[in-house]
């Protein structure tokens, strides 16, 4: 994981008071990052998002994830009681130089995005043949 460091967003900007955790304007989706000779895995948990409204850019060297989280309530509707977080979501990596910026597949299924950043070539592992 040395070559992807996270960047946490500030946790500041949310809202003060009861229940602000559930109306933060901000949320930082839980996140699993693997591996393998090829490439890192990321795993970004964004339930309420949809497919469509989340933007995956790399910039200045970060990766950046937004996606508002889509209310579940119908138009008209009066809140009664909520646990179900609304705002948007916001997750920054930073990228090392072994990371091939051009090469990112996204996929977004069941409320997980994932993410499949490629090793670039000088960086994956070689096997050193002995003579």
């Amino acid at each position: 994981m040395t070559q992807l460091n996270n960047a946490v967003v500030k946790k500041s900007e949310a809202e003060s008071g009861q229940g602000a955790f559930l109306r933060a304007p901000m949320s930082i989706p839980a996140s699993d990052v693997s591996e393998t000779g090829e490439a890192y895995l990321l795993h970004l948990d964004m339930p309420g998002a949809q497919k469509e409204a989340i933007s995956v850019t790399v910039v200045d060297g970060m990766l950046v994830v937004r996606a508002p989280m889509t209310p579940i309530h119908g138009e008209g509707a009066a809140v009664l009681y909520r646990e179900i977080r609304t705002g948007a979501y916001e997750r920054r990596f930073t990228l090392g130089e072994g990371i091939d910026r051009n090469n990112v597949d996204a996929r977004y299924e069941n409320g997980v995005l994932a993410l499949r950043l490629l090793k670039s070539e000088a960086s994956k592992p070689k096997e050193i043949v002995i003579r």
